[in-house]
């Protein structure tokens, strides 16, 4: 057998030169989360209510950057990739980038959205101990649990609903029912949205929340209870006979008309408040819902929690992991509060300070009256299909097609029939 050609003098010094030179590649390779950037790549939701534009995409790597910047303090190498998909697309998109092997290693989806995922196989449950729970009120946790007991996310903070109002020409937002009707009548523009999600923080103000929860369980509501659904189902085909209060078929409707100056008052989400604020400037007010005769008004608001992706690498989920564990710690959970100021925490030991600021404050008092909603959000998801049935049967309520007392009735078996 031949013996291989000698390598030359000078071959052998290029190559005991080389040597240190491939000894620091190597540890380098084995060291990379040190040296090495590392991407960790971020999906997130976009509401319905929403649409995905550069100021959207702006707006969300904006309020991301708050902790962004300080996990990057303590892990300098990381680089986040963030990618915006639509609620209704969010399930396939992930499949389908999944199935790639190109799907996300965190997502930032709402609650409800990520038990749907977690059920589908499109997401993976997060580990229990990797976090203490403890900051986190059980009643949430319980409602992000699926059949099997498992975690579908991590809660990261919650996104409020609100009233909207131009400043430049209300002194201060109605605080009840009446009042709104009542500034309506005096010239104002009021502006609601159909869609029944968006809609149902009317209920509280009217008694009828205990009813529809009632009904949502699949029960019969008592007489009593009956004649609340009605109460409230009157008032909405009564608004809309004013001659100033128009029923949007959706709250990006609704929002666009604020933004050119049409209406001068209608319920929006804190999401939006950085896009009006563009518009509006200091002319934008922000209030808590108007109650009424009935009770407080009763906000639906939206759970945001961070998701695990299926199929990242080791390193990539140890990052996912690290940097939900420091996105939910008080610090970081305060800084993204009052960076943004357009969303609250979810560690429930984190105080919001209300005194200085009109728009927090009245967020906090929006996540106060929905607790309110909590039994309903459990009973009726954001996706559960008896939602469509009711806003069909609310648009034909309020434009008279239906009195409220069958409406009623049509509303119950809706609500009763329990996918």
């Amino acid at each position: 057998m031949p013996h291989p050609p000698a390598l030359s003098q000078a071959t052998r010094r290029v190559a005991w030169r080389c040597l240190p030179v491939l000894a620091s590649l190597l540890l380098l390779g084995c060291r990379a989360g040190d040296g090495l950037p590392n991407v960790l790549y971020l999906g997130v939701e976009v509401n319905s209510d929403e649409t995905i534009d550069a100021n959207l995409l702006a707006d969300t790597r904006q309020r991301l950057g708050y902790l962004e910047a300080g996990y990057r303090q303590l892990y300098p190498n990381t680089r986040f990739q963030v990618s915006l998909y639509p609620e209704q697309q969010l399930a396939w998109a992930i499949q389908r980038r999944n199935r790639a092997g190109l799907g996300p290693d965190l997502l930032l989806i709402n609650g409800d959205m990520a038990v749907q995922l977690l059920d589908a196989g499109v997401i993976a449950p997060f580990p229990r101990t990797e976090v203490d729970l403890n900051p986190f009120d059980p009643q949430v946790l319980d409602r992000l649990r699926n059949s099997s007991g498992e975690l579908a996310g991590l809660p990261l903070l919650v996104q409020t609903q609100l009233a909207c109002f131009n400043r430049r020409r209300l002194d201060a937002a109605p605080t009840t029912l009446q009042q709104l009707l009542d500034t309506s009548a005096k010239g104002h523009p009021v502006g609601l949205s159909m869609e029944a999600y968006n809609l149902f923080w009317t209920v509280g103000s009217l008694g009828a929340i205990d009813a529809i929860d009632t009904a949502a369980a699949g029960r019969q509501p008592s007489g009593a209870q009956q004649q609340a659904i009605e109460r409230w189902l009157t008032w909405l085909q009564n608004a809309n006979n004013q001659l100033r209060v128009t029923f949007y078929a959706s709250h990006s409707s609704a929002e666009a008309e604020f933004q050119a100056g049409r209406l001068d008052w209608f319920p929006c989400r804190s999401s939006a408040i950085p896009r009006l604020r563009k518009t509006l400037g200091d002319g934008l007010g922000v209030a808590p819902l108007p109650g009424g005769e009935g009770g407080n008004a009763s906000p639906i608001n939206k759970l945001r929690v961070l998701a695990l992706g299926t199929n990242a690498s080791r390193s990539s989920r140890e990052r996912a992991l690290a940097f939900s564990r420091f996105s939910v710690n008080p610090l970081s959970q305060r800084n993204l509060t009052l960076g943004s100021q357009v969303v609250l925490p979810a560690n429930r030991f984190v105080r919001v300070p209300v005194s200085s600021s009109a728009t927090l404050r009245a967020m906090v008092t929006s996540t106060e009256q929905g607790s309110q909603t909590n039994t309903l959000g459990e009973l009726i998801h954001s996706n559960d299909p008896r939602l469509d049935k009711i806003q069909t049967l609310l648009t034909t309520l309020v434009f008279g097609e239906v009195p409220p007392s069958k409406a009623g009735q049509s509303l119950v078996a809706i609500l009763r029939n329990r996918p």
